[in-house]
């Protein structure tokens, strides 16, 4: 009796088979080893070409004798020829899945990056540099993003947030230790390292990643079949109420579509190129470029911070309003920047700014699956990666010729602030459409009889 009793008595979670299945549902979903692969996958590639990039074009720059718009111009290429095969690919990652993509662009990516610390002469450096763009859908425009948002639904701020640390820590983690590699054995010796990381990560992509967690008898967010049925239901907070089930072509009709691309595009230009920048332009107040390398580091730290700030901001406050709050804050934060002529106060801009444009990776890869829904994510980030593509590739040849010709980033700079209050006017123009077959009210009727 007294055991039975004692056994009946225990609170739900505390029965074995009831926290089994609780374990399995949530810590064990394999959605979670998902994103914890696209994590390392995003840190390897946000910091090849960004974080280290920017860390080391200075002394490839003089080692090689090339122009500051010369070294750079190779990452604008990247860019061009990454979001052009993103489009094409988009329907097709949204069909079968990012698996065997992001494992074949992770080992190219990786040799690209190994034959990166041979070059000597400039056009086999841009080669370089276009071979990896191709390698960019699948590791950083396309695959991370399709796969996180078709295995969660509820739990997406949350997956994604997680996801974007990657790159955060790519500026806290990878900047200095490659700074480290290029000032004791070379540049060189830092290209062939994080070429070999790249390689590394191949395996686990595979081992990792399918398609939807349909496809290996699961359901989105880790939930049992009740939780799943509400699940679809309810979507993100700032989402459209239900996951409808949008169509390319519909999607591609609505006035938010556009308008999303465009802020998007306006907001890729200052967050795609300030922060090759930072090292350089410490280097220009006078300072070392191991200072520069440490505010690399602490604007790292401050965009490690920021992600839960907008992640929690997204959650409470949705997408939508987020968006707003988003550009307007950083455009500001963008001029406060620019002040600065001493270490301290550099610093302190820099962590600012690294929380202010930390929840631009997350509201760009989670805005369209909150919209439009899992089903057509990779065309519609394919698509409007042919717009983010021309600010991409234009705002760090841009940076890098107003430097050449007059020695400060300040014109520059100042640019990508006004492009950042534009872009805020064109997300506050664009809430989020309602689906044809979303119906709310019958939802919300008491049951008759």
């Amino acid at each position: 009796m007294t055991t039975g009793t004692h056994q009946g008595s225990r609170p739900p979670l505390l029965r074995p088979a009831s926290f089994r299945a609780s374990l399995r549902s949530t810590y064990a979903y394999r959605g979670w080893w998902i994103v914890a692969a696209c994590f390392f996958v995003q840190m390897i590639g946000s910091g090849a070409s960004g974080w280290v990039f920017g860390v080391l074009q200075q002394p490839m720059g003089t080692d090689l004798g090339w122009s500051r718009a010369t070294v750079v111009g190779a990452i604008s290429v990247a860019s061009l020829v990454g979001g052009l095969l993103a489009a094409r690919l988009g329907p097709l990652v949204d069909r079968q899945g990012p698996r065997t993509l992001m494992t074949a662009s992770l080992l190219v990516g990786g040799g690209a990056m190994i034959a990166l610390s041979q070059v000597h002469s400039v056009l086999p450096y841009y080669l370089i540099w276009a071979v990896f763009g191709l390698t960019t859908p699948g590791f950083q425009l396309l695959g991370p993003v399709v796969v996180i948002a078709n295995w969660f639904i509820r739990r997406r701020a949350l997956a994604f947030m997680l996801y974007t640390f990657g790159s955060a820590t790519a500026g806290i983690v990878l900047a200095p230790v490659m700074a480290f590699v290029a000032s004791t054995w070379g540049w060189r010796t830092a290209w062939l390292t994080m070429g070999i990381c790249i390689c590394l990560l191949a395996p686990i992509s595979w081992i990792t990643v399918r398609r939807r967690p349909e496809d290996v008898g699961l359901v989105p967010d880790g939930l049992d079949e009740a939780s799943a049925g509400a699940n679809s239901a309810s979507g993100p907070a700032g989402a459209t109420a239900t996951e409808a089930p949008w169509t390319v072509r519909e999607a591609l009709h609505t006035r938010a579509y556009w308008l999303l691309t465009a802020g998007f595009a306006l907001q890729s230009l200052p967050s795609m190129s300030i922060f090759i920048f930072i090292a350089p332009y410490v280097v220009t107040k006078g300072f070392s470029i191991a200072a520069g390398a440490s505010v690399v580091s602490v604007y790292g730290i401050g965009v490690l911070a920021g992600r839960p700030v907008w992640g929690t901001m997204i959650a409470r406050a949705g997408m939508y309003r987020t968006l707003v709050m988003f550009t307007t804050i950083y455009g500001c934060i963008v001029i406060a920047f620019i002040v600065p002529t001493t270490l301290p106060p550099i610093y302190a801009a820099a962590i600012a700014l690294g929380i202010a444009i930390a929840g631009g990776q997350q509201l760009q890869a989670q805005v369209f699956p909150d919209y439009f829904g899992r089903n057509v994510v990779g065309a519609l980030n394919g698509y409007s990666g042919l717009a983010y593509t021309v600010s991409r590739a234009a705002g760090p040849v841009y940076a890098a010729f107003v430097f050449d010709a007059t020695h400060s980033y300040v014109i520059s700079f100042s640019s990508f602030a006004a492009a950042s209050f534009l872009a805020s006017l064109a997300f506050l123009l664009a809430p989020p459409p309602k689906h044809a077959s979303t119906v709310e009210a019958p939802a919300r009727q008491p049951a008759r009889g």
